[in-house]
């Protein structure tokens, strides 16, 4: 993908921000670095891509909250209506939180975004701090691309180890938070 991008840079990058915004922005960054791709433009390109994610999720939400078939569908299945009541606090009361967890958790990322329009979160609320969420989370992930690149070239034979163990260590990390929350799940069960 990567080479891909190097050679036609700008018009790949803008259809896969719309779909992976900070895999695209790695490899941006990686193109920074190869001094290939423009930093402002790759940056804009994921951004605007982030914004599109938003607003379309948002507004898929706002679509399905009208639908009378999605309404039967959540009061046939009593494991989504568990979930909708502290959803709909999350998105009214701790707003920031609900987003930084939809921002790293990738296989959730789509069911919570459009659930903010399905609880009808505040839209403008919303959409500012997401986008303020995504230019500091997609401006780390093109500056790891970027020094991703840049060391490995200079470590020479250790940098697939060293790439290894950076992998190993973000690994452990998610397994951390994971036990984190899950004893502050328990604790507020209580």
């Amino acid at each position: 993908m990567l080479h891909l991008l190097l050679q036609y840079a700008y018009p790949l990058m803008i259809p896969l921000s719309l779909i992976e915004g900070p895999m695209v922005a790695i490899a941006g960054g990686a193109g920074v670095a190869a001094g290939r791709i423009d930093p402002l433009v790759a940056y804009a390109i994921v951004m605007g891509g982030g914004l599109f994610q938003d607003v379309t999720f948002y507004g898929l939400g706002r679509l399905a909250r009208r639908s009378e078939r999605v309404h039967r569908w959540i009061q046939r299945i009593c494991a989504v209506q568990q979930v909708m009541e502290p959803l709909h606090a999350a998105w009214r009361e701790r707003m920031f939180l609900t987003l930084l967890a939809s921002k790293f958790a990738y296989g959730l990322y789509f069911p919570i975004m459009v659930s903010a329009g399905l609880l009808e979160a505040p839209f403008w609320r919303y959409l500012g701090e997401s986008l303020l969420m995504s230019a500091v989370i997609l401006a780390g992930w093109e500056a790891a691309g970027y020094l991703l690149v840049s060391a490995y070239g200079q470590l020479g034979p250790a940098a697939n180890w060293v790439t290894a163990g950076l992998g190993v260590l973000g690994i452990a990390g998610l397994w951390l938070i994971s036990r984190w929350a899950r004893r502050r799940l328990k604790v507020a069960k209580a």
